[in-house]
């Protein structure tokens, strides 16, 4: 699900909207998701947000159902400066994110297994700061290649 050409190590955006449509767009030009899949992402993050501390640095793993996934993919962007996503389980506490894992998952069942291997790999520190300090979409896939692995 990995793949260089949807890790994008410096990208520009002002609000989690603008972030999250361009992210779209990208999986949408790559013909892994279909043209419903931005407005369902946008919609979801409403209700559900994705926002995730991890000690020094924020991310979110925006998603949505499977129905609007074509091919399953992880479209990755590390943000110049940081855009304002809502905490997982909150509706108050806000996060400032500087790394987005945009997932098209097919199979609903992947989802959780997907969650956990990201969260095991950004667990150790030196892993995230690794990625953060990338200044390629080379050397991020270096990091985050090991979500494919089983």
């Amino acid at each position: 699900m990995i793949q260089k050409d949807l890790i994008f190590a410096s990208m520009n955006a002002e609000t989690k909207e603008e972030i999250i449509s361009l992210l779209a767009d990208k999986l949408l030009g790559m013909g892994k998701v279909k043209d419903t899949y931005k407005d369902a992402v946008l919609e979801r993050e409403k209700s559900y947000p994705t926002g995730l501390s991890l000690g020094k640095y924020c991310i979110a793993m925006p998603h949505t159902f499977a129905e609007h996934v074509i091919e399953p993919a992880i479209a990755v962007a590390k943000l110049e400066k940081p855009v304002t996503f809502l905490e997982m389980a909150s509706t108050d506490s806000r996060l400032s994110v500087s790394l987005i894992l945009m997932m098209a998952i097919s199979n609903p069942q992947e989802q959780l297994v997907l969650l956990r291997k990201i969260l095991r790999l950004f667990s150790e520190e030196e892993v995230i700061d690794t990625l953060m300090q990338s200044k390629t979409a080379e050397e991020m896939y270096k990091t985050l290649r090991y979500i494919d692995e089983p």
